[in-house]
């Protein structure tokens, strides 16, 4: 069962379309808000707001029923026609203040002006149809303090409040990846009624424990009892996070989650093509490759649920290579899909690859070079075996550009080399002894 959002609190009606159109003068409690899966939509960019959504092709795929718009804050006239051509087709909406040039900041001000946005433009907006509040996208760093953080998000809900009496959706810090934090401050925040909103992407990191984000992270929001949905997913990006692993995690918890994107989105994560950059007021539309990978996750579709067409009982539990840097232990799993497991000690914060290493595969009788490529500091080299075992290690001067290792003394199997200086660490490829 999924969760229900509710709203825990009695409400003076005044137009709002969460609550539905009452008397404006009876007091009664609001409704349930019961959030839905679907799609991120950003259309600020092209044509000045006025795109053709392809609303004719997302009905095809019945397990969207949502729709998350980022505005930014001088689109509310087109906003307007987005809200109302969504409602037209049925979909449930979030709007999302979203100012491109303000993401990631720590002012307070700026989340102020966010909310002050939300008091003057909630009423024109929602006109257009009922709309759930996410306050403002991806405000909040890393760095950003627990206190720092409520303390501002409380003096933005407060304004906003004067015009919107529903659940309120607030994006975690650090893009949306910085977890810790925003439990942290959950005891701080006077308003409860709020919907905590992560965004899990390959890429998505925690800085304060120097490793990509695990399912560690989304259970420090877990404990808090806070209600959460993933305002963002995608698996298009570099980086080491199980990003497939991390959102099976919250369909399972009953978190509802939204895909990145539809269209709008400004590099190659579109779900459909072309893209409003080229043709904002195209006629029709296809699915790109990201379709599939976006609609099983909102299906609910696990990772790996679907075995290889000449899958053999025989793979099942052989040692492959995934081809991803950031996992060991890769085996063949019950679907004959290669997959590996997330380990810290080879979780790197860098993703080029600074060491390079030949021959791959490499005989036991061959010597493995490991080159260190710009890597101008001396450090701890360190090799894993299949198990995330350390089975050699060995200490590189600063001037040393090269170290050849005898690979007769490992077992044939798949290895991997890091190298940690005093700033950084960093990961190979794996590679295969014969």
């Amino acid at each position: 069962m999924f969760k229900v959002y509710k709203l825990n609190y009695y409400c003076l009606v005044q137009f709002s379309l969460v609550c539905g159109i009452l008397s404006m003068s009876e007091p009664t409690i609001c409704q349930s808000v019961d959030i839905k899966n679907g799609v991120n939509i950003q259309a600020s960019y092209y044509n000045e707001g006025q795109v053709n959504i392809g609303w004719e092709l997302m009905k095809t795929y019945p397990e969207i029923e949502a729709v998350r718009i980022e505005i930014e804050p001088y689109r509310v006239h087109q906003a307007k026609t987005w809200i109302r051509e969504a409602h037209d087709q049925g979909y449930q909406v979030i709007a999302t203040y979203h100012n491109s040039r303000k993401l990631g900041t720590d002012s307070k001000q700026e989340l102020i002006n966010a909310a002050n946005w939300w008091k003057d433009n909630y009423d024109p907006l929602s006109s257009s149809g009922p709309i759930i509040i996410n306050i403002m996208n991806e405000w909040g760093s890393h760095d950003i303090s627990a206190l720092a953080y409520s303390d501002a998000y409380n003096t933005a809900i407060e304004i906003i409040r004067t015009v919107y009496l529903g659940s309120l959706i607030v994006d975690v810090p650090g893009f949306g990846q910085a977890t810790k934090i925003a439990a942290d401050a959950h005891s701080f925040f006077e308003d409860q009624d709020i919907i905590f909103s992560v965004h899990v992407y390959t890429s998505a990191f925690n800085i304060e424990q120097d490793r990509w984000l695990s399912t560690e992270d989304l259970s420090y929001l877990e404990a808090t009892g806070v209600d959460c949905m993933v305002g963002e997913f995608c698996d298009a990006t570099a980086g080491g996070a199980d990003w497939c692993t991390l959102i099976d995690h919250c369909y399972k918890n009953g978190w509802r989650i939204f895909g990145w994107a539809w269209n709008g989105d400004g590099k190659n994560m579109n779900m459909v093509e072309p893209h409003w950059r080229e043709e904002p007021l195209a006629s029709t539309f296809e699915p790109t490759e990201f379709m599939e990978v976006i609609t099983d996750k909102l299906k609910g579709i696990p990772c790996y649920s679907q075995p290889d067409d000449d899958c053999e009982d025989d793979l099942i539990g052989e040692i492959c290579d995934d081809g991803n840097q950031y996992t060991i232990n890769d085996r063949y799993n019950e679907y004959c899909h290669c997959i590996g497991t997330f380990t810290s000690q080879l979780q790197s914060n860098s993703i080029d690859h600074d060491l390079i290493i030949y021959p791959n595969p490499v005989d036991a009788n061959e010597e493995l070079s490991i080159e260190f490529f710009k890597i101008y500091a001396s450090g701890q080299l360190n090799i894993f075996n299949n198990t995330g075992k350390i089975v050699l290690s060995k200490f590189i001067q600063q001037n040393q550009n090269r170290a050849l290792i005898d690979a007769s003394q490992f077992p044939s199997g798949i290895y991997w080399a890091s190298f940690q200086t005093h700033r950084k660490l960093y990961v190979t490829k794996a590679f295969i002894v014969h």
